[in-house]
């Protein structure tokens, strides 16, 4: 009896150590620097709250390329393979989620999302997750204080995130006496001529969260330097990648801030249970760098408000 009870111990004992772990489709709609800090956010986010990879919990990471098309077959290969919770990065590849997970068993948890009523993704119980919205005003106000009076803006109307923004900033702009011209592209082999459309027609240039234009955002910068055109970019990790002035807030921090949804899940709660959420905070970051390239000094009012500048290709964090 006590050698079938010892054996009866092993075999559960073993069975534990075989207890598959929680399986996470992770999908993005394309690699850009802030998209890359949100995912590493959170697996970083879930890696402190105790969950592993390689022990608990398995990632299956898959990037559509910018193909909504291929989000969706994405969406049906997490389907396929029976995971247990998704997460979409960016408002492409939510919709193409929930297209597929929908109103299922399957809690869906969306980040770096400018709008998810808009979106179509706050009607399902199994959806909940964390916007990216950025305070549009603010930057207008910024763009004033460049003295712009009329703004070009490169974006992609075939994204909700970026047609919700841009909507905002035609909306807003007459209370800043300031005047939108909007240059649209479908894909990223459109920015580059978006950009040059707006030389000599514009006296800066904004480009909010659009993963298209994000993706060819040198094509932008290229074009701003050469003209000597302010260019503003409303994402943090553009700095390095030569926008004159960027704003928004830390998109690692917003993966973190999606890590403590998707933990609360993992946990027991439901996601019916947890109203999406947003970031909050935004900084404003100078280039130094580019700023001398093209000859230009920044009016003392946007200095004071700096939170970083890049200089001699580092970035320096204003002290508190």
């Amino acid at each position: 009896m006590r050698t079938l009870t010892a054996i009866g111990m092993v075999l559960v004992l073993g069975l534990v150590g075989l207890a598959r772990p929680t399986v996470i489709g992770i999908t993005q709609i394309v690699d850009h620097p802030a998209l890359n800090a949100t995912r590493q956010g959170i697996v970083d986010g879930l890696r402190a709250a105790g969950y592993l990879e390689g022990q608990n919990v398995q990632y299956i990471y898959l990037n559509a390329q910018g193909d909504f098309a291929v989000a969706v077959a994405i969406a049906q290969e997490f389907k396929a393979r029976r995971v247990d919770l998704v997460i979409s990065i960016t408002t492409p590849s939510s919709q193409a989620i929930v297209q597929v997970f929908g109103g299922t068993a399957t809690p869906v948890v969306f980040s770096a999302v400018t709008d998810p009523v808009r979106a179509g993704l706050t009607q399902y119980p199994n959806v909940t997750g964390a916007s990216d919205l950025i305070d549009v005003r603010s930057d207008l106000a910024l763009l004033k204080a460049l003295g712009a009076r009329r703004v070009g803006m490169v974006y992609n109307p075939g994204e909700t995130n970026s047609a919700v923004l841009t909507d905002m900033a035609l909306k807003a702009a007459p209370d800043y006496g300031l005047t939108i011209v909007t240059a649209s592209v479908t894909g990223t082999a459109d920015v580059l001529a978006a950009a040059q459309s707006l030389v000599g027609r514009v006296d800066a240039i904004y480009v909010t969260t659009d993963n298209t234009v994000a993706t060819a955002l040198e094509a932008v910068v290229q074009v701003a330097q050469t003209a000597k055109i302010p260019f503003l970019m409303a994402d943090p990790t553009s700095l390095e990648r030569g926008a004159l002035i960027c704003t928004g807030f830390d998109y690692y921090d917003h993966g973190k801030l999606t890590a403590e949804i998707v933990v609360r899940i993992l946990r027991g709660e439901k996601p019916s249970s947890i109203p999406f959420v947003r970031q909050a905070g935004t900084q404003v970051l100078l280039n130094l760098d580019a700023a001398q390239a093209m000859g230009y000094v920044f009016p003392k009012a946007i200095v004071d408000r700096a939170t970083a500048v890049l200089y001699g290709g580092r970035r320096l964090v204003k002290a508190e």
